[in-house]
């Protein structure tokens, strides 16, 4: 079933910093069928739809989504937005704020459905998202799928009814864990769809612990950012199997939810709510969001990806943070009120109510859902990825990654912070590079010390479900969060934590005076037989004393070995007990055509 994209010109100025105050309009024209529906999938923020100069539908909210049917025939579209500023001047100033968010400027917007992209000086300063964001479309109506599994048969719901069964259903998996099938969706002899049979369960008892088919899944993710669906063709390539869309930014498009099922990338998908202290106390507002809630949560239901529900993001921190007891229960209203929205509806997935959440208080990272930053913005060392016991991190591992080549610009610094994320880069390179260091260092570094904790976490010892690093893409050239630069192109630090990624991987880890460990995953569906070959590695880097073994990782399974166990002696491999000069400068583990390479820390050496 295909739809055509409306191509709008816009009639008005590109928007400034002061788009909020602006009125602004773009112009389409369109050819309808009979039958055919115009589908408005997000226009930001208070907008009236006109075709052929009536106005056929309006809003108030980014987050609503219209259906229009149109007669046969030719017309024109147009989109014309009001000035934000307009509203934010008529809303009341009560329910008082209980706390104030550190997000944004402007406080009035907790009442009005929009994006926080753009309005966020720390990360997102603008200018702000005006305007249909997302496509207008037509073409036939497209009817509502729903999928799940009765036993091995897969059973297909198409508007409400049940529609198909197919037995023994070849299964949906995260890529790494398997193949993304999807079976097509036929209503009179035409596709109209394509849905996934698969299980998603939460099984950890104070945190998230994600088991797909039956199967565990250690999630590596990044949080996603507005752009080109093919940064996630990049992810996938990267090794990453889950996005986070925030909650922050906006609903993604269908063809975002349709590219995640076919790349078997997991969603993790957060409300649209954020830091604000929401006005729930007025019914006019509740009633809003609950429609917008229970609409996004059965078009998501169509998708095989959607794997994990939040209620919003950093939500109840900046409720802790800003002096509220949990016991008031402030925090808590808003995931009380949207947790029965998303259960009520056909989607399958797991609830989690904030980000973070679940800790007493709630910025502890090791109970419930943590936003972990010891190891980077805190400038902790790599032990605290351990000794904080990470159960799931949601967000993780900020730095300002240098792009290739280097440009200027783009460094991300959180509001009212007298430091920023170079700052954070330049302390891991001292550290590990020393005064010494190269422009080719300080961009691999930052990559090495994300390596470094995925490493740690996806022991099976670790306890940790997995890390969203913040995150895929930056919004502007320069040094930004993002794993990719703002072209969607790896960034080296990309490139350098890409190994530990991937669905079957070696890597090393430091145990101290248990000497150094190499591990060896196999998240995929069959067994992988191979040579685990370590060696220690002279100054030059090549190999001196050597020893290999054959091993055979089973399906979904992991293989850890000591190395001096290998080597079949002592050899103060992690050069912890410091007997004179040190014996090696590193350990090369290689299975395979996989390689990794641990070397002595510079801290050692001093």
């Amino acid at each position: 079933m295909s739809r055509a994209v409306l191509a709008f010109e816009r009639l008005t100025p590109e928007p400034g910093p002061d788009a909020d105050a602006q009125r602004h309009e773009w112009v389409a024209r369109c050819t309808a069928a009979a039958g055919d529906v115009l589908e408005v999938g997000g226009i930001a923020t208070v907008w009236s739809l006109l075709v052929d100069g009536a106005e056929v539908a309006s809003g108030r909210s980014a987050f609503e989504r219209h259906e229009v049917t149109l007669e046969p025939g030719e017309h024109e579209v147009r989109v014309v937005v009001h000035p934000l500023a307009d509203l934010l001047a008529e809303l009341p100033t009560r329910p008082r704020q209980r706390w104030r968010t550190m997000l944004v400027e402007e406080s009035r917007l907790r009442w009005v459905r929009t994006q926080l992209l753009g309005r966020a000086p720390g990360f997102s300063p603008g200018p702000p998202v005006v305007g249909p964001y997302q496509p207008i479309t037509l073409g036939p109506r497209r009817p509502r799928l729903r999928a799940w599994l009765e036993g091995t048969t897969g059973v297909v719901e198409v508007d409400g009814a049940r529609h198909e069964e197919i037995a023994d259903a070849a299964l949906w998996w995260p890529h790494t864990h398997g193949t993304p099938t999807l079976h097509d969706v036929r209503v009179d002899g035409e596709v109209v769809g394509r849905v996934g049979f698969r299980t998603v369960e939460n099984r950890s008892p104070d945190s998230l612990e994600l088991w797909v088919n039956g199967v565990r899944v250690f999630a590596r993710g990044a949080v996603w950012t507005p752009g080109s669906p093919d940064a996630l063709d990049e992810a996938a390539r990267l090794g990453l199997n889950l996005v986070r869309v925030p909650g922050t930014g906006a609903y993604e498009s269908d063809a975002f939810h349709q590219r995640c099922d076919e790349l078997g990338l997991l969603v993790w998908q957060d409300l649209a709510f954020a830091t604000f202290d929401y006005p729930l106390a007025d019914d006019g507002f509740v009633a809003t969001v609950e429609a917008e809630v229970a609409d996004h949560a059965a078009r998501l239901a169509a998708h095989p990806s959607t794997a994990v529900v939040c209620g919003s993001a950093e939500h109840e921190q900046q409720a802790a943070m800003f002096g509220v007891s949990p016991s008031t229960g402030y925090a808590a209203e808003l995931a009380a009120l949207l947790r029965p929205v998303v259960e009520a509806s056909p989607l399958d997935a797991v609830w989690v109510d904030s980000s973070p959440s679940g800790g007493d208080p709630v910025t502890r990272v090791d109970t419930g859902i943590a936003q972990y930053f010891g190891v980077g913005a805190y400038l902790r060392d790599l032990p605290d990825a351990r000794h904080s016991r990470v159960g799931f991190a949601a967000e993780c591992l900020a730095f300002s990654h240098l792009p290739d080549p280097v440009v200027a610009g783009g460094v991300p610094r959180d509001n009212g912070a007298d430091w920023d994320f170079a700052d954070v880069r330049e302390h891991y390179l001292r550290v590990r590079y020393g005064p010494e260091a190269t422009e080719a260092d300080a961009q691999r570094v930052t990559g090495e010390v994300m390596a470094d904790v995925f490493g740690e976490w996806r022991r099976p010892e670790s306890g940790c479900g997995g890390g969203i690093v913040l995150w895929l893409r930056d919004l502007e050239p320069g040094a930004g969060w993002g794993l990719l630069d703002h072209t969607g192109r790896p960034k080296p630090a990309a490139r350098v934590l890409a190994p530990v990624l991937q669905p079957t991987a070696v890597w090393l880890v430091d145990e101290g005076l248990n000497g150094l460990d190499v591990h060896v995953a196999n998240d995929g569906p069959e067994p992988v037989t191979g040579t685990l070959r370590v060696a220690l590695l002279r100054e030059d880097g090549t190999d001196g004393e050597a020893a290999e073994v054959e091993v055979e990782v089973p399906a979904h399974g992991h293989h850890v070995a000591g190395v001096e166990a290998l080597l079949g002696r002592f050899a103060d491999a992690t050069y912890a007990y410091r007997f004179g000069p040190p014996p090696h400068a590193g350990v090369r583990a290689t299975f395979g055509s996989l390689q990794a390479v641990w070397r002595v820390p510079l801290a050692s050496l001093q």
